[in-house]
């Protein structure tokens, strides 16, 4: 199922990852947030299927944002921005793969 919020320009403001110096080797001037789009178009994020394979591209965008984050803090980058993503994009069943993976680490982490 195609929504409207798939347009290109609400992705890219949807979508704000991070707090890094640099997207993808670029520097980002002190102030700003470093992004990157993730497109997904070619998925339809009303199918877990879908939902899943938008949350691991979300993943992966998340790393690649935060890799240059001091060391302290990339695990929190990566945290705030696979968060903010899942809640810019809006959908209820991402949502809920987000939520059942932050409750599958916290069991592990737990134990």
């Amino acid at each position: 199922m195609k929504t409207p919020t798939r347009s290109a320009s609400i992705l890219s403001a949807a979508l704000l990852l991070g707090w890094s110096a640099a997207t993808l080797g670029a520097p980002t001037p002190v102030g700003e947030i470093a992004t990157k789009t993730v497109k997904f178009a070619d998925l339809d994020i009303a199918t877990a299927v879908g939902a899943q394979a938008l949350y691991e591209r979300i993943v992966t965008a998340a790393r690649l944002v935060c890799r240059d984050a001091e060391i302290n803090l990339v695990l929190e980058c990566r945290t705030r921005a696979v968060a903010d993503a899942v809640r810019g994009v809006g959908s209820p069943l991402l949502s809920s793969v987000h939520r059942s993976t932050i409750e599958r680490v916290e069991e592990v982490v737990s134990r």
